[in-house]
């Protein structure tokens, strides 16, 4: 099996798309509307959603389907120099503070709402999360 990849791809459409998640042997590719998201933000979510898959397993089919948990993002203009997003993810949800214009509220509630029909099928081990720009 390949190491672990995540991806955060940018789709140019004609109309707004809610934001969906594909499934690989690899890891996963989340989809955004390309509007919706900024080449900084796409980086910054691969950055996170890498680092949580990193700590996080599917359930064994065998095992009991684990609770519902919350999970949200915040935009936040006033964000530490060169930091993009800080992921709380707690065993009673998950936050997300994200740099103000990185991602539109929109598709931001669209895919925690996904990630949250999708948690009761993960094991977690929760930590804060953190990702920085890139340097210019």
């Amino acid at each position: 099996m390949q190491d672990l990849r995540i991806e955060v791809e940018r789709v140019p459409a004609d109309q707004w798309f809610a934001p969906y998640i594909e499934d690989h042997e690899w890891g996963c590719t989340f989809y955004f509307y390309s509007d919706d998201i900024t080449a900084e933000g796409a980086e910054a979510f691969a950055s996170v959603f890498t680092q949580q898959a990193l700590r996080w397993k599917p359930r064994t089919p065998d095992a009991p389907r684990g609770p519902r948990i919350p999970i949200w993002m915040e935009t936040d203009p006033d964000m530490e120099r060169g930091c993009a997003i800080v992921v709380d993810d707690q065993p009673t949800h998950i936050r997300y503070i994200v740099r103000e214009g990185l991602i539109k509220q929109r598709s931001a509630d669209a895919i925690t709402r996904h990630q949250s029909e999708r948690s009761p099928d993960w094991e977690r081990r929760p930590a804060r999360y953190i990702a920085r720009l890139r340097a210019v």
